[in-house]
């Protein structure tokens, strides 16, 4: 398969720059679904539309857009990005053919955000949780010592959506709640996952979202949220019943986790973690029975680990087939900073033990970020791949010419430069026309890139007239 040109997979639409010259890291950029859509008209010069969160500075008044708002309906969901950048945050809200630019001006007193993470579940409501660090100066009176740095995490949330009309109107409050949680380590990635716990004497259990924070102290951090009488807030958790492979891990005070992913299957769940070391470690678990109190997951066998040699700067877990009847097999996509992409082929069945290096990354300096996607709807993934080097690589799976495992390659179709630093990637339908937009963060801005409408045209003509000659070979066979 020869090269791609750039148009033929995307066409760049929109840039949004960081606000006061910010910029964004490897761990500032979230996608979160809700049941909220965007409402508020677009302005003429979309897609560059711009509100402010903060309440002297809207230029809509949302109690007025009230009464014309329908109200949103809980069968659908609605995907949005958050993305990070020093003090600010900058959130687009997908809407009805077009979306919305808010800028979340938070207290510049929180510091510097360092990671972030958000979603929406019918306990929690929507969550939008961050972890800061602030330099404490002109300090009188206290313990602290001046310069010393303060590492918080800030948990921002609407617990109960029933009120509100619309997404915007759901960024504009979701600052006035935040409870804070002083760290005694540096932060790292911030992420979420289910876990399942037992909620009554029957030993019965549910499953329900929890933060997952990594730091320099070796570990993972656990926080969940309890629901009471007179008080809702998170609280943190011992980790090893859910995932005793990670804490096993901090008991061994090996080194910080930089990348975590959590990949579930079937009953099975797939734990890796990428060390600053450059280790790469590798747990899967098996779910078990509603008595098993542990977390409801079995640990099939000993926990793999493979030595790359350099910091590991994301994990991306995927399936070959986008099908959620039959996802095909599962591979794991390792990128490295000192310029190494590795797949682990078969990685559910192989482990650690089938790896395959993409090349053409190590001529574009640090490797920062990776994604998966299916960008050409042929209902196979594609491997995406950000470098420091302002270099975005798609490689496709090639179909095996033999029988055995090992002929499964993967060859560079797409390639495009950009003008500093990609550091995140990810997909959603944020124009809700059907077809999913590619994100990119880059080092001062968030770009985003609409799929080929040509080809997707295309593609859906070809669909109807197979189905139309389905339609008329079945009608002359019962004929």
């Amino acid at each position: 398969m020869s090269m791609m040109l750039m148009d033929d997979l995307f066409n760049e639409t929109h840039f949004s720059r960081f606000s006061s010259g910010g910029r964004t890291n490897i761990y500032g950029l979230a996608v979160v679904e809700t049941p909220l859509s965007g409402k508020i008209p677009a302005s003429p010069d979309f897609p560059s539309s711009l509100l402010s969160s903060m309440p002297n500075d809207n230029i809509y008044d949302i109690d007025n857009h009230h009464q014309h708002l329908p109200t949103s309906s809980n069968d659908n969901k609605y995907k949005h990005v958050f993305a990070s950048s020093f003090y600010g945050v900058t959130c687009l809200v997908s809407a009805a053919g077009y979306w919305n630019t808010i800028e979340l001006q938070l207290d510049k007193d929180i510091g510097e955000i360092v990671s972030m993470d958000s979603f929406y579940s019918d306990k929690t409501g929507l969550v939008l949780a961050f972890t800061t660090v602030h330099v404490l100066n002109n300090l009188k009176n206290t313990t602290e010592v001046e310069g010393q740095h303060q590492f918080m995490l800030r948990i921002y949330s609407i617990n109960d959506l029933g009120s509100i009309s619309c997404m915007e109107d759901a960024l504009f409050k979701i600052t006035e709640k935040c409870q804070k949680i002083p760290l005694t380590f540096t932060p790292m990635q911030l992420t979420h996952t289910l876990i399942r716990k037992t909620c009554n004497n029957n030993n019965d259990s549910m499953s329900e979202l929890c933060l997952l924070l990594c730091g320099t102290d070796s570990g993972v951090h656990l926080y969940t949220f309890v629901r009471g009488f007179e008080k809702q807030a998170w609280g943190e958790e011992a980790v090893q019943p859910y995932f005793p492979f990670l804490s096993e891990m901090a008991s061994l005070k090996s080194n910080t986790i930089l990348s975590l992913e959590i990949f579930d299957i079937g009953t099975k769940k797939i734990i890796a973690a990428g060390c600053q070391n450059g280790i790469l470690h590798l747990a899967i678990l098996q779910q078990g029975s509603n008595n098993n109190k542990e977390g409801n997951y079995i640990q099939l066998e000993k926990p793999q680990f493979a030595p790359l040699f350099s910091p590991i700067t994301s994990i991306s877990i995927f399936t070959t087939s986008t099908s959620e009847q039959n996802p095909g097999d599962v591979h794991m996509l390792v990128t490295c900073a000192v310029e190494q992409v590795l797949i682990y082929r078969f990685v559910d069945r192989r482990g650690v033990k089938c790896p395959i290096q993409l090349r053409e990354c190590t001529q574009h300096d640090s490797v920062l970020c990776s994604h998966v996607m299916d960008v050409d709807w042929d209902g196979r993934n594609e491997v995406l791949v950000g470098t420091y080097g302002r270099e975005l690589l798609i490689y496709k799976q090639q179909e095996s010419s033999g029988e055995g495992d090992d002929d499964l390659t993967f060859q560079l179709i797409w390639r495009r430069s950009f003008a500093h630093p990609i550091y995140r990637i990810d997909h959603l339908d944020l124009n809700q026309d059907g077809l999913d937009e590619l994100v990119v963060t880059s080092q001062y801005g968030i770009h985003i890139f609409q799929p080929n409408l040509h080809k997707a045209k295309e593609l859906l003509s070809q669909m109807f007239e197979e189905l139309d000659h389905l339609r008329v070979n079945y009608v002359n066979a019962i004929l």
